[in-house]
């Protein structure tokens, strides 16, 4: 099923769905296989560009497993496409994409997010809007290519940077080196945030296999 869940923030509320079903996983699998086939690469090549291993990648592509933020902004950039691609909105249009406060949310690791960026083209970063459930259990730090920023918009949120705890709370931005591990959790009411992630990497076209 999908559910509807509406958070409070603030006098404003704001409604939005999260994409639980199987469908939606095998889905976003199917999609990461086309993505990757569409490239011309094998799981191996895909698996030593983004640092993550075939037997998880193959995981993925089979709906066995749901990716993390980190591992779809990793996977994303190595073959060419955006994070919403991937999520399955329409990458059609002009060179401008605006993303609507009521947007659909996918469920990646724990965390609700969704697509802020992505025009047809664009390649240098990628804007989530991301929420942190109260009721998330931690999972293991994430470390992958580029930066990230982040900015909280509602809640406490608990950064967990390279060891150390970081409380941010609203208005509250954090700039990061993402190759250091880090991840995310949240009190109780669980904590809203936008993450911008970006990378420079070649075209694996130049990459030696």
């Amino acid at each position: 099923m999908i559910g509807n869940k509406i958070y409070q923030s603030g006098n404003s509320s704001i409604a939005y769905v999260v994409m639980k079903t199987d469908s939606a996983v095998n889905a976003l699998g199917d999609r990461l296989r086309a993505a990757r086939e569409a490239r011309g690469l094998t799981l191996d090549q895909l698996s030593a560009s983004v640092g993550v291993s075939k037997a998880h990648l193959s995981r993925l592509e089979s709906a066995d497993r749901q990716p993390s933020v980190g591992i779809l902004v990793e996977v994303a950039a190595a073959l060419g496409t955006r994070v919403s691609a991937l999520l399955g909105e329409d990458a059609a249009g002009a060179p401008l994409a605006t993303y609507a406060p009521d947007a659909p949310r996918f469920a990646a690791a724990g965390l609700e997010i969704a697509s802020g960026s992505g025009f047809p083209g664009s390649r240098a970063l990628e804007a989530l809007r991301v929420h942190v459930p109260g009721d998330r259990e931690p999972c293991a730090p994430a470390r992958h290519r580029g930066e990230e920023w982040i900015y909280v918009l509602r809640g406490v949120l608990d950064l967990e940077y390279d060891g150390m705890i970081h409380e941010l709370r609203p208005d509250a931005a954090a700039h990061f080196d993402a190759t250091r591990p880090h991840r995310f959790s949240a009190g109780r009411r669980g904590a809203d945030l936008l993450l911008v992630s970006a990378d420079y990497r070649p075209e694996l076209s130049s990459i030696q296999h």
